[in-house]
């Protein structure tokens, strides 16, 4: 064994002291609470006899959209037919109203 003789002290490692600001214990056993539930449902849900099919909710969904436009199409031609009205009569005003207003400059 030998001595270290040192004129000058040694310094003392450091330890490390994590001290949370914010810890919220009812916080975190509720989302523990959430992920236990969240499994059973998912294996619940395994359980069912409906096969998985990738995508097959999304396919029926456009399917069901483009069904309900096919399905009312004079509807469709009745709403373009009313903004395409709508613009010609805001052009027709705006029209109007800019001759209205030189009228009413050349007075003063």
């Amino acid at each position: 064994m030998a001595f270290r003789i040192s004129f000058f002290r040694t310094p003392k490692h450091r330890v490390f002291t994590y001290k949370p600001r914010y810890w919220d214990p009812e916080k975190e056993e509720f989302e523990a609470r959430v992920k236990r539930t969240r499994e059973i449902v998912a294996a619940q849900k395994k359980d069912e006899d409906k096969p998985y099919i990738p995508g097959g909710t999304i396919r029926g969904s456009f399917r069901r959209t483009h069904q309900v436009e096919r399905r009312y199409p004079a509807r469709q031609k009745l709403i373009r037919a009313a903004v395409i009205i709508s613009l010609i009569i805001i052009m027709i005003m705006a029209v109007y109203f800019t001759q209205a207003f030189s009228y009413f400059f050349k007075f003063f």
